[in-house]
């Protein structure tokens, strides 16, 4: 199972929904998160580079948790979380929402905690709420009709299996 790459809205917002909804079959661990991620001030992001910097941003917040989990030296033991996020521009405002899931996440770092994490590193706003159900997939997915990036992101011992460029 390879993410998706269809043209037609519809048909990508269900190769998309399916994808996302199978990672938890893929990876062998339940999600156990999902939520919203804002910036504070979006004048700090220069508007022709507003993908790269706010995919920076969302990298270095994952390799904190990452951190928080599997100690600093996570990079070499291929552990980390996975999931999906999902960034939209609204008003050319950026936002992200996700899904996560990983061996530890829940034990280690509760969803207040990754809030407060959010807020201190990006002075933004942060909801995360606990995984239930597919609701919190599928929310992520109507982005992808909305002209959203969706991206797929997990730790090297996972993007083989989930067939993800490094």
């Amino acid at each position: 199972m390879t993410p998706p790459t269809l043209s037609e809205p519809a048909n990508l917002r269900q190769a998309w929904a399916e994808y996302i909804i199978g990672l938890p079959n893929i990876t062998g661990s339940p999600f156990e998160y999902w939520g919203t991620l804002t910036y504070k001030d979006h004048a700090e992001i220069p508007r022709g580079h507003v993908e790269d910097i706010v995919a920076r941003r969302f990298r270095y917040f994952t390799g904190e948790i990452n951190k928080r989990i599997y100690g600093k030296r996570w990079i070499r033991s291929g552990a980390g979380v996975w999931g999906a996020i999902a960034t939209e521009k609204l008003l050319d405002y950026p936002h992200h929402h996700f899904v996560m899931g990983g061996d530890g996440l829940r034990m280690n770092l509760r969803r207040l905690d990754i809030m407060d994490m959010w807020e201190t590193a990006f002075g933004g706003w942060a909801r995360v709420q606990d995984y239930k159900g597919q609701a919190g997939a599928r929310y992520i997915v109507k982005y992808v009709g909305k002209g959203g990036q969706v991206d797929v992101f997990a730790g090297s011992q996972l993007r083989d299996r989930l067939k993800l460029k490094a």
